[in-house]
C-alpha cells in the first residue's frame, strides 16, 4: 500500500513539474532589448539585439545587426513557443523560442540548416 501511494505522489509532482515547464510565456516578459548570440549562423548574423515592443495587445519586434534593424514580418507566442519570421536578403527565416530561466533559447530555420540561437535580455 505504501508503494501506491509513493508512485502515486511521485506521478503527481512530474505531472505538476512538466506543467510548469511547458507555462505560456507571458508577452509583458518579452518586451525589452535582447542581447542574441548564434555562433554557427553566418558571418555578420552571429550576434546582435531582437528588440520586442507592444502595440496595445500586439507583439512587434525587430532584428538589429551592425546596427541596422529589420522589423519582424511576423510575431506570435502559442503556449511556450515564441514564433519569429524576419526577412533577411528576400529570404523568410523562421525562428521558434522558448524561455529557458531568464534567456530564450532557440532554432533559426534557414536554408542551410538549423541554427541555434539564445537571447538574453539586457
Amino acid at each position: 500500500m505504501k508503494i501506491k501511494g509513493l508512485l502515486l505522489t511521485v506521478t503527481l509532482l512530474l505531472t505538476a513539474w512538466f506543467q510548469i515547464q511547458a507555462a505560456p510565456i507571458d508577452q509583458k516578459k518579452l518586451v525589452g532589448k535582447w542581447e542574441y548570440s548564434a555562433p554557427t549562423a553566418p558571418p555578420n548574423y552571429t550576434s546582435g539585439q531582437v528588440i520586442f515592443t507592444q502595440a496595445g495587445e500586439k507583439l512587434k519586434g525587430q532584428l538589429v545587426i551592425e546596427g541596422q534593424s529589420v522589423d519582424f514580418s511576423s510575431v506570435s507566442i502559442k503556449d511556450d513557443v515564441v514564433s519569429v519570421g524576419i526577412y533577411l536578403e528576400s529570404t523568410l527565416i523562421n525562428v521558434n523560442f522558448k524561455m529557458v530561466g531568464d534567456a530564450l533559447e532557440g532554432k533559426a530555420e534557414t536554408p542551410d540548416g538549423p541554427v541555434a540561437v539564445k537571447a538574453v535580455k539586457k
